[in-house]
């Protein structure tokens, strides 16, 4: 029995259809990620703030998230409260806030910053982004 290659065709060409429309849809995202952390440096070159990563969050609260937070420029690793945001693990974030004592945890050193002081935030992609599009 003969079996016309038409729907073969057919299928092959949405197959095709689909992955361009997904590969260009990857391209587009990426160039926006990379877009918004050029951005971040040019507000962190201007002296916005200084830049952190969010390294984990260990507890969400009703009236914010705690998190172990890593000064970009040093490395140095510190615990932060984030007052009213469930701040996403492994963003970027420029801040301009103060340490202080943790009373809970009875930590000299805790970074606490207010919504205010996020001057502006990047997800973990926007970094990958950017160092794909650099190469």
């Amino acid at each position: 029995m003969y079996t016309s290659p038409g729907p073969v065709i057919v299928a092959a060409a949405l197959i095709a259809i689909v992955v361009a429309f997904r590969m260009r849809s990857r391209r587009k995202r990426n160039a926006a990620l990379a877009a918004q952390w050029h951005s971040l440096q040019q507000q962190r070159t201007a002296g916005h703030g200084h830049l952190l990563q969010v390294t984990r969050v260990y507890q969400r609260g009703r009236r914010g998230s705690k998190a172990v937070i890593s000064w970009c420029d040093t490395g140095a690793r510190q615990d932060a409260w984030f007052w009213n945001w469930h701040v996403p693990p492994g963003a970027y974030l420029l801040v301009s806030a103060t340490s202080g004592y943790g009373p809970h945890t009875h930590n000299p050193n805790v970074l606490y910053v207010q919504p205010d002081q996020v001057h502006a935030w990047v997800p973990a992609q926007a970094a990958r982004a950017a160092q794909r599009q650099a190469a």
